[in-house]
């Protein structure tokens, strides 16, 4: 297959390290014949959408792109109707596939009208939580709505955790910026009120032995200091238990890469729950999950009254299964095959058979496929 990736970025490579290695170690591993890459905002920010369109077109007949992927193709991004139609009608008859990577509410903060729109248009649709997202998208008449999660960047965070050094400084560790919204009708304004409680309740149960990282917490006496974006398992690494903030979206399976970076650091990880996401991971192996705040709490406890041998062995176990099963890469693999089986069917004249995700632990509730048409 000869991919042609209109990246969510201004430099794929520095951006967008982890699927732009994916789709490179593809074409080397010949799951691939060709990896084109054109950095969707760093052209139409210096050239403008239309000359943006016009490099993906000669890039896609360069190589005789029989798949485009338009990837989190949501934001600022003008009607793309005629553009993924020009592409389409090349002679190659590209499969073209996006993907929907933020959380979005309900009824405020809806999915950009970019995505609404490409949606519509594409072959198939890849969304990072399903639920009433993959049902509005459904209404709107997008079809072959597939769960596919974010993945852990294996470029940024392979590096394993040195025992030998580690020595904790804290009890427990959250990363997370003080979000803040002034409109009760926000979908944010409930996320960043929830948040606040969050981290005040876990501030006034460990004070000083709570870490806390992010920008906005200026005067809480757990504050750290911000933590750049791939500097995470640094921050993550200085304590005995991670802890996940309330989570932005509320969508069935929905997670934030940063969960399975959290993941990835090592340090036992304690999260909340979303409906779906136990099927991702293993609660109480993978990570621990509770519903309400105080249940997070608990398993902080619970992982706290274990040895610190006890907990970098599960730790070390869940990091382990994060890289060998939910990296970026794996990912890519994972959307390649979807497409090439849906292309392969359609070539022959028949209905592509419903996918099943190797990343899931069963094929049950809540559904990750929906409307899916072949």
């Amino acid at each position: 297959m000869r991919l042609l990736v209109l990246y969510q970025a201004r430099d794929a490579a520095r951006d967008q390290p982890g699927y732009y290695n994916g789709f490179e170690r593809l074409v080397t591993e010949g799951e691939l014949e060709a990896h084109s890459v054109i950095s969707y905002y760093g052209v139409a920010e210096k050239h403008g959408w239309p000359a943006l369109w016009e490099q993906a077109y000669v890039a896609a007949r360069q190589i005789d792109a029989d798949a485009i992927f338009l990837q989190f193709f949501h934001g600022a991004i003008p009607d793309p109707t005629a553009a993924i139609a020009h592409l389409k009608g090349l002679s190659s008859r590209p499969v073209v596939f996006t993907s929907l990577g933020d959380p979005f509410g309900r009824w405020t903060k809806r999915i950009s009208r970019s995505y609404r729109i490409a949606s519509k248009l594409a072959d198939v649709n890849f969304l990072t939580g399903m639920g009433y997202l993959a049902k509005q998208l459904a209404r709107q008449g997008a079809c072959n709505l597939v769960l596919m999660p974010n993945g852990c960047c294996q470029v940024r965070f392979s590096t394993g955790l040195d025992q030998a050094k580690y020595s904790p400084d804290f009890d427990v560790v959250f990363i997370g910026n003080r979000i803040s919204s002034r409109n009760p009708l926000s979908h944010f304004f409930w996320t960043a009120h929830r948040r606040r409680d969050f981290v005040a309740l876990v501030t006034k149960r460990y004070g000083r032995r709570f870490g806390l990282f992010g920008h906005g917490w200026t005067g809480n006496p757990s504050w750290q200091d911000p933590v750049p974006y791939e500097h995470q398992h640094s921050a993550q690494r200085r304590g005995s238990v991670v802890l996940g903030g309330m989570p932005n979206g509320y969508h069935d399976y929905y997670t934030s890469d940063r969960v399975l970076i959290a993941i990835a650091s090592g340090i036992p990880f304690v999260d909340y729950w979303v409906p779906g996401i136990d099927l991702l991971f293993q609660p109480e192996r993978d990570w621990w999950l509770a519903s309400d705040l105080q249940g997070m709490l608990k398993w902080c406890d619970h992982l706290l009254s274990l040895s610190q041998e006890e907990r970098l062995r599960l730790g070390g176990c869940a990091r382990e299964r994060i890289l060998k099963f939910h990296t970026q890469y794996h990912r890519c693999r994972e959307m390649v095959g979807i497409v090439r089986d849906l292309r392969a069917a359609r070539s022959r004249g028949t209905t592509a058979a419903r996918p099943q995700l190797s990343f899931l632990r069963q094929q049950t509730y809540p559904a990750a496929v929906v409307n899916w048409q072949g």
